[in-house]
């Protein structure tokens, strides 16, 4: 006898057939006659046991090679566990570096704290032996920076400095390196390819809040700057670098704006950005609250039905290819097989304060710190490194048992720190209703309307429902 999977699904099509997907090993089988919903109904039962014996030689060793049913023993939360610590440990080492904490432009929704923070070229030393030390200790071949605010632009100088410096280190090395920055866009130098290619950034992320006046109006400059049209200097900027630099044009979508996206959208077709020869990609993000401090946000937060509804109209006017992998629905559901830099064994978050942090989201919340960049870390912020150091979803309690755990592994590590229900509730919204539609759009299928996985399928605490 053996076991099913807990991480089986079965997914109906609009011609009566099923999909039988498993989410740890990421294989699939299509069924069609009589018996199709019947044995997706028996090998999503879990925990259950299954005698093989008269489902034909060929049919067992695909339920077995797919991981549709393991041998008696089998420890598949143990198996996903090694992957997933094997997987922190490996991670390419990506430090982001906070310029200032500064902005020039003053969101509502903005949830970090607009202070005076700023690195100086004291810090630079101290930055260089850092790195240093990680590359040395850890091996790796590579190392990214990714440049982070406020605004990153408005400390240049420093980023110039430390940029070179961190290339020489990698130069002397024999390391490889590159940057990324994200960035509105407004204070950019006359030349933007050039200043990418000096600095070596090969991703620049630019967000936009509407189309022309909506843009502005929510990205309005803070008292005592100025500059150009907020809009026009976010358009100018993926202009420059679309052909030669990877462009995440990221739109925050809210419960007001769904018509800007859609201009948005249009705009970009028009103007080459989602055609053969760039290299942007639209990100749809729902506007959600990153924190505590900004959590008025929820009471307008755009449903995630609503959410999906506005991304399906856009996914009718941009190619797939230029869409983020969370909107493209023809990309096979496979396992995860990387980690957020928050968890990543040898990346690091550099404050604009000095401070040390695992996750960027935290860099005006001193007291989410892990260490500082020129003493020893506090007891307070050894306990925060422990916490993220320890981090495992196969351990928790609710993650542990949960049939999308190997597609998400757990999913913000900072919604589970800051107890976050409302929002993994919507990764488990989101999978739910994802995971079949990516699944049947990846293979040619067509899904029964409105069909969605439920929390008996995710949990697998009772038999499957039957549908």
């Amino acid at each position: 006898m053996y076991s099913t999977s807990r991480y089986n699904f079965s997914i109906p099509t609009k011609t009566g057939s099923i999909i039988l997907y498993n989410a740890r090993t990421g294989a699939s089988r299509h069924f069609a006659g009589s018996d199709a919903a019947d044995l997706g109904f028996a090998l999503c039962r879990h925990p259950a046991k299954i005698d093989l014996t008269n489902l034909g030689e060929a049919l067992s060793q695909s339920l077995l090679s797919g991981g549709f049913v393991v041998e008696p023993g089998f420890d598949e939360i143990k198996q996903i566990r090694e992957l997933f610590l094997q997987t922190k440990a490996e991670s390419p080492i990506i430090v982001t570096i906070t310029t200032t904490n500064n902005c020039n432009l003053g969101c509502f929704y903005c949830f970090q704290k607009r202070d005076e923070s700023t690195l100086e070229f004291g810090n630079v030393d101290k930055i260089v032996e850092r790195v240093e030390n990680i590359l040395t200790a850890s091996g790796k071949p590579a190392l990214h920076i990714d440049w982070y605010g406020g605004e990153p632009m408005l400390n240049r100088a420093f980023l110039e400095k430390a940029s070179s410096r961190l290339q020489a280190l990698c130069n002397q090395l024999g390391r490889r390196y590159s940057a990324s920055i994200l960035t509105n866009g407004t204070l950019w130098p006359g030349d933007p390819l050039a200043f990418a290619r000096i600095h070596m950034i090969e991703r620049v992320q630019v967000t936009f809040d509407g189309f022309g006046k909506s843009h502005n109006k929510v990205r309005r400059y803070r008292r005592g700057f100025s500059g150009e049209d907020q809009f026009q200097g976010a358009i100018r900027l993926i202009e420059a670098l679309k052909r030669d630099v990877t462009v995440d044009i990221r739109f925050n979508l809210g419960t007001k704006n769904s018509a800007d996206l859609v201009l948005l959208a249009e705009f970009g077709m028009t103007n080459g950005w989602f055609e053969k020869g760039s290299k942007a990609t639209l990100q749809i993000a729902k506007l959600t609250p990153y924190s505590t401090e900004v959590d008025f946000i929820r009471k307008t937060e755009l449903a995630y039905a609503e959410f999906e509804a506005a991304r399906d109209v856009v996914r009718a006017i941009v190619p797939e290819i230029y869409l983020d992998k969370t909107a493209a629905l023809d990309r096979y559901p496979h396992p995860r097989r990387s980690v957020c830099a928050a968890i990543a064994e040898d990346s690091i978050v550099i404050g604009a304060d000095g401070s040390l942090y695992n996750c960027g989201l935290q860099v005006t919340e001193p007291h989410r710190a892990v260490g500082q960049l020129d003493r020893e870390s506090t007891a307070q912020q050894a306990t925060q490194e422990q916490w993220w150091d320890g981090f495992d979803p196969t351990r928790n309690e609710k993650c542990s048992t949960c049939s999308f755990l190997p597609l998400c592994w757990g999913a913000c590590p900072k919604l589970h720190l800051e107890r976050d229900t409302a929002s993994l509730d919507q990764q488990s919204e989101f999978w739910r209703t994802m995971l079949p539609r990516r699944l049947t759009s990846s293979l040619g299928l067509q899904l029964p309307t409105d069909f969605a996985l439920t929390a008996t399928d995710q949990f697998k605490s009772a038999p499957p429902d039957r549908r």
